[in-house]
């Protein structure tokens, strides 16, 4: 039974397969994993590994779509083709979308994908540099503490530093200091 079953799978995969499924899988598995593994890279710095890994990602999604674009339109052809030539059979049709989608697929992965990454690659990758560089240039609101300290002279031995005070900080710190210095004058010890 399960070698029937899986026999069963195997002539259904190889009827039904097509082309451009396999490599719409590996343009999909490629555009995600290779960026991930460019980003997990240790030894490049953080901006060269996010500009490889885009530039990776935006060429596998060039390719997925340069692969269906060209599967679909040589599948498109194949009616015509046949009716040109006499064999309008469904089976006849069949066999024909499934080579002109391999040729697609080939023609794809040889000329169109680097055509077009030549193109566009170049404009999009400068257009991400400037919307960066725009999103780094911009004013960030701060907020400053007005924190005043007093200098510290580095070749003088190091003593406790106190904050600076306002006159009124200091009166009112003098008040309350001066009772208590007062009332513990009086105070007799061990007596």
């Amino acid at each position: 039974m399960l070698k029937n079953g899986l026999k069963t799978i195997c002539k259904n995969l190889g009827r039904n397969n097509d082309p451009v499924i396999a490599v719409l899988g590996i343009a999909v598995f490629k555009g995600v994993f290779r960026p991930l593994f460019t980003m997990m890279d240790k030894e490049e710095p953080p901006e060269r590994k996010k500009y490889a890994a885009f530039r990776e990602g935006l060429t596998e999604a060039i390719a997925f779509c340069s692969y269906f674009v060209t599967s679909y339109a040589a599948k498109a052809l194949a009616g015509p083709i046949c009716k040109a030539v006499g064999k309008t059979s469904d089976s006849a049709i069949h066999k024909t979308e499934k080579s002109l989608s391999f040729l697609a697929v080939c023609l794809a992965a040889v000329a169109i994908i680097p055509g077009v990454c030549n193109i566009t690659l170049k404009p999009i990758m400068e257009a991400a540099q400037k919307l960066q560089k725009g999103k780094q240039n911009r004013p960030q609101e701060v907020k400053t503490l007005d924190i005043k300290e007093q200098s510290v002279d580095e070749t003088l031995p190091k003593q406790a530093i106190s904050p600076v005070l306002s006159e009124n900080a200091r009166n009112l710190l003098s008040s309350i200091q001066k009772p208590a210095i007062t009332s513990s004058a009086g105070m007799k010890v061990g007596g």
